[in-house]
């Protein structure tokens, strides 16, 4: 292990999708002298069982916020570190069968304007005519979005890691975190 490193601005533990979109995200940023430690081989975890959906609705201003920007990255993010991806952009309506429903969709739809997002109510026979086998008697309101989809959670992490590994990041497999050491620096931290 004589590439291991002793320093390192960040640590980060763990090699599922949300460990290493950190350390591609802080790479990125140009913070390279930054490691990830996982304690198998990346996906490992989690990550590897994932379902993969890519949505952009939610009721949070954060996290629609947050899903738009991943949606935005995952659609060239294999042509930016040249590794291939399985991505598909699928579109999805949502469907709303109480009034409350509808009103919840208004206004994340109002929200995801405001965002950049082409999210768009439509009419019960538009969605019929997306969709010919949708049962629309019973609907209040339908949310359609264009930018639904879904991805391989395994080739989104290998993708984030390379990229993270050409702008100079270090990824450590196999090496367990069995404890953290913070030292102290005189007359930093908490006065007792």
């Amino acid at each position: 292990m004589s590439d291991f490193p002793t320093t390192a601005r960040v640590v980060i533990i763990g090699g599922g999708v949300v460990g290493v979109s950190s350390l591609y995200h802080l790479a990125k940023m140009g913070w390279t002298d930054c490691v990830l430690l996982e304690k198998n081989e990346l996906t490992a975890g989690s990550t590897w069982h994932a379902a993969g959906n890519c949505p952009n609705f939610s009721t949070s201003w954060a996290i629609l916020n947050m899903q738009r920007y991943s949606l935005e990255m995952y659609r060239t993010l294999a042509a930016d570190v040249d590794y291939p991806m399985n991505y598909h952009v699928t579109g999805s309506l949502r469907l709303g069968h109480t009034k409350e429903r509808a009103q919840e969709f208004e206004r994340v739809k109002s929200m995801g304007e405001y965002q950049g997002l082409e999210l768009a109510m439509l009419t019960a026979q538009e969605a019929k005519d997306m969709y010919p086998f949708l049962e629309t008697h019973d609907l209040e309101g339908i949310l359609y979005d264009p930018y639904d989809g879904d991805i391989d959670p395994a080739q989104l992490t290998q993708a984030m890691a390379k990229g993270a590994r050409d702008l100079g990041a270090n990824i450590q497999r196999f090496c367990p975190a069995n404890r953290c050491l913070q030292k102290r620096r005189r007359g930093v931290g908490r006065s007792h």
